[in-house]
């Protein structure tokens, strides 16, 4: 009874120890057994096997059915793996929150004090989470310029695979004012564009964000590695004020959907 090194790696990223990834694979294997034939099967030892199947019951990998004798049996793999996903969100989104809570008001603090207005972002990851960073504190005003919405296009192509993430981060947002500018808007997504986001088409290339008229972060795609996606963002007025003037240009020379 063995599995490949892929999935005793992934099964260890999910939090199981050796021990419990050898309960849970017999017990994968062999369906409902005692602790005793468990600790045969898998070659966990008997001194240990009762603490591995506890560990393994609290992360929800099995189930217990009390009696004489006790009976372990695993649960089906999706089930697992869904249940993990669900704690690991819990728990990032609470960590998160404490996170942001302390620390943003610090960081917003000697942003303020400091004439840094510019920086440079390397690589896609970091431009996609300032992106989002800056979507999820809008206010008032989000300005999005992108290529295209057909998120089906967007997914396939290496260039702005995440680009999906910022279109869906701006459709569940709600500020006064949301305008996107693209260059096609594919139907089936028309009908699941909320309420009071105006969408405009034009031929349309690289992509822009604008929040607030006070932020502003263009991206840009250069080699095909992840360290060749760069993006410019600013804070400072001026810079949002020129983005925001071709912004409105393009703008008006564009066809409401």
């Amino acid at each position: 009874m063995s599995v490949s090194e892929a999935t005793l790696k992934a099964l260890k990223e999910l939090g199981l120890t050796e021990y419990e990834v050898q309960a849970y694979v017999a017990l994968v294997d062999g369906g409902q057994m005692s602790a005793t034939d468990i600790s045969s099967k898998s070659g966990v030892p008997f001194s240990r096997v009762y603490d591995v199947l506890g560990r393994l019951e609290d992360k929800g990998f099995i189930q217990i059915q009390r009696g004489r004798p006790t009976m372990y049996t695993g649960k089906a793999p999706t089930e697992v793996v869904h249940l993990v996903r669900l704690a690991m969100e819990e728990k990032i989104e609470k960590s998160s929150k404490i996170v942001v809570e302390e620390l943003q008001p610090r960081f917003e603090r000697e942003t303020q004090a400091t004439t840094r207005d510019v920086w440079l972002l390397h690589g896609r990851p970091n431009i996609i989470a300032k992106s989002l960073e800056m979507i999820s504190g809008a206010r008032e005003e989000i300005l999005l310029n992108l290529p295209s919405l057909d998120m089906s296009v967007i997914t396939d192509d290496e260039d702005t695979g995440d680009l999906t993430d910022i279109i869906e981060s701006v459709l569940r947002h709600r500020v006064a004012k949301i305008s996107i500018l693209t260059s096609s808007v594919p139907d089936n997504l028309k009908d699941m564009i909320p309420e009071g986001i105006e969408i405009r088409c034009r031929p349309a290339y690289g992509a822009g964000l604008v929040v607030d008229r006070r932020e502003t972060l263009i991206m840009l795609a250069g080699s095909d590695s992840e360290s060749g996606f760069l993006g410019v963002y600013s804070s400072a007025s001026v810079f949002a004020d020129m983005a925001s003037a071709y912004f409105d240009s393009l703008w008006s020379q564009s066809e409401s959907v």
